[in-house]
Formats: structure tokens, sequence, C-alpha cells
């Protein structure tokens, strides 16, 4: 007669941690704040200048892509005093400085020279030309990482076959009902802004991280001088959106930065290129001076004059090339692509560093925007 054995008091466990596991998972992903959250946070330190200081030098000398962004994305810190700041984040021991300093032209050098000398061999990322100038003298290397395209709209249409593209867009969507239109959140509603954000963050490869640090995060409140186009379904319901971040000079509003640009996956297929097609048509009529698409990363690495980390490069060039980066991480190749296609100004940004080549520097980078 065979023995029945009584159950393994270790299976018993293994299932009922099995059990506890998969609650708690769920419960997490429950609780997973959405992307929105980093910006809902509030300043709890100090940055080193107030808010208000840093918008009116934003006013004066915010005329780069990331001016608007290095003024208000929260956990940033600034550098400086009245005349002007850097804005920059630490970790792992690694100072890593955003953008160049919204300062007037005269002051730009004597900033970054006090910026190096109170912090331990910063890097500096997404620059223009004239701080890597600055940054080369101090004996910095310096290498391309991508491209920033602007539209000036003085000269700019929408004719030719080159545009071709986006004119059907903007016709094959108004046929169907769609329609764009400038609108508020009071008009619109936080909360279906939030919920196009959120959809839209559900199609991306990488769904758990919202990149921060060379991107703001998205905002679901009024902001000064941002302004927020839609696109609305036959049933006028907002199913797509691209804001705007402004751009100044002497106080005055010259231009805008493409900062969000997000879509329902119910949105055809055609909708951001419509809203770019309204936006440029609107601007345009106002005689707003330029609209900057943003920057490609690693796209179009040409070669330098400056001294230039071969490594580095190397390693730029492989990363946009590769089709698992590419497939499943980031479509860099597309990304540059669809900026090419509205056939702008072309402008290098850069990456300068004190070393010839440093992965903790690298990986600190990743690690502030969220990706790695």
């Amino acid at each position: 007669m065979s023995t029945v054995r009584p159950k393994s008091s270790h299976t018993v466990s293994s299932a009922a941690l099995k059990k506890r596991r998969s609650r708690v998972l769920r419960r997490r992903k429950e609780d997973r704040p959405s992307q929105s959250y980093w910006a809902a946070e509030q300043e709890t330190t100090d940055t080193g200048i107030d808010l208000e200081t840093r918008r009116q030098l934003l006013r004066q000398h915010g005329s780069f892509t990331l001016a608007y962004s290095t003024a208000v994305q929260p956990r940033l810190l600034h550098h400086g005093d009245q005349h002007g700041f850097i804005a920059h984040r630490s970790r792992w021991g690694v100072t890593c400085a955003l953008g160049d300093a919204v300062c007037d032209d005269s002051q730009r050098e004597s900033m970054i020279r006090q910026f190096v000398d109170q912090y331990r061999r910063p890097m500096f990322c997404q620059i223009s030309r004239s701080t890597a100038e600055c940054l080369a003298s101090l004996g910095y290397y310096i290498n391309p990482m991508g491209i920033d395209t602007t539209l000036w709209l003085s000269d700019y249409t929408l004719g030719g076959k080159k545009k071709e593209w986006l004119r059907y867009a903007g016709n094959w969507t108004a046929r169907r009902g769609f329609r764009v239109e400038e609108a508020s959140f009071d008009q619109i509603g936080a909360d279906r802004v939030e919920q196009i954000s959120e959809a839209w963050r559900g199609t991306r490869t990488v769904k758990q991280k919202e990149v921060r640090f060379l991107n703001r995060p998205i905002v679901l409140e009024e902001e000064p001088d941002v302004r927020k186009f839609f696109l609305n379904d036959p049933e006028g319901r907002p199913i797509a959106f691209v804001f705007l971040d402004p751009l100044y000079r002497n106080g005055a509003v010259i231009g805008y930065a493409t900062s969000f640009k997000r879509r329902h996956p119910s949105a055809p297929q055609y909708g951001e290129q419509a809203i770019m097609k309204h936006i440029i048509e609107k601007l345009k009529s106002e005689s707003v001076e330029q609209l900057k698409l943003g920057l490609s990363p690693l796209a179009s690495l040409a070669a330098t004059e400056f001294p230039t980390s071969s490594t580095t490069a190397w390693l730029f060039e492989r990363t946009f090339e590769s089709r698992i980066i590419n497939r499943h991480f980031y479509h860099l190749k597309g990304h540059a692509d669809y900026k090419r296609r509205f056939h702008g100004s072309e402008e290098p940004c850069y990456l300068a560093m004190p070393t010839r080549f440093s992965p903790r520097r690298l990986a600190t980078l990743l690690a502030l925007s969220g990706i790695a």
C-alpha cells in the first residue's frame, strides 16, 4: 500500500511567497506615480538662485533651446548671481552643467571660469559653440553630441516638394474632421492632457521612466509664455498636443522651442505633422523670429577643430547606428530623420569633459537623464 506523503512545508511556503510577491508588485504598479509627478514636485531646498531672479535673467538672455528648462526644471541647482546662472546637477561625485550660461555674452567666459573653479572638474552637456570655445581654452575635450534644428520663420515656406508631407498631413486631417487649436489647460483640462501623455508613454519602448535633465518633465498647469497646441478629433476631444517653450532676448519673446509632443494611440499618424504645420503658419503670421525643434541626439557628428576624444566619438557613432539601441531603447535615427524633413538650419551641440574619456561621467549623464 502506497503511503500518501503530506505536502512539503517548503512547497507551501514557496507558493505563499509567490502570491505575496505578486500582490506587492501589483500594489507597486498601482501606486507608481505618473510621469508628471516630476513636474508637480515643488522646490524644497535652496537651488542657489530664487525662481523670480532666474525668470528675470531668462527674459533677458534665454535665447537658446534649453534656456527655459534650465530656469524652471525641478531638481536643478543654479550657480551664479543677479547677473546670470549656470544650471547643473551632481551625482556620483560628478557635476554636470546643462546648456549654456543664462547671462549676457560679456559675462559668459567669467561665469564659466568661476563654475569650473568652484566645482571639481565638471562636465558640460548640450552647449553651443561659444561655450565650447571657452571650455576648449581651459583644456576641455569637446565632442559633438548631436544637432539642434532651427526654422527661421521670416524666410521659411511650406511650399515646394520638400514640404509636401506637411501640407498633406494638414489636408488629410482637416478632410476627416480633425482640427488644430491653441488652448489653455482651463479649456482642455489638465486631466485630459495627462491621459494623453500617459497613453503615449504606454506606447514607448522604455515605459517606466520619463527622460529628464536633457528634457524637462511635463507640467500640467499654466506656465508663463508657454504655448499649447492640440489636435481635436471630429467630436472635439483633444487626442494629441505639442507644447512650446519661449525663447527670449532683451525682455521680449523672439521665438519658441518644441518641448512636449505627445499623442494618444487613437490619434492619426499625421496628427503631429498637422499640429506642426499649424504652429509654423501661426508663428509666421505673428512675425515670430524662429522655431527650434530641439536636439537630435548623436546625429550628424561632424569632425571639429576642437580637442576631441576619439573614443567618445567612436562610442557616439556606434550608438547612433546600433540596431539594438534604435529598436529597443530610443529610435535615434528616426528622430533625426523626422527633424531633417523640415529642412531647417542645423547647428551642432557639444559635450565637454575635462578628461579625454570618462565612462563615469557618461554614465552620470545617463543616470541624471533617467536613461540608466
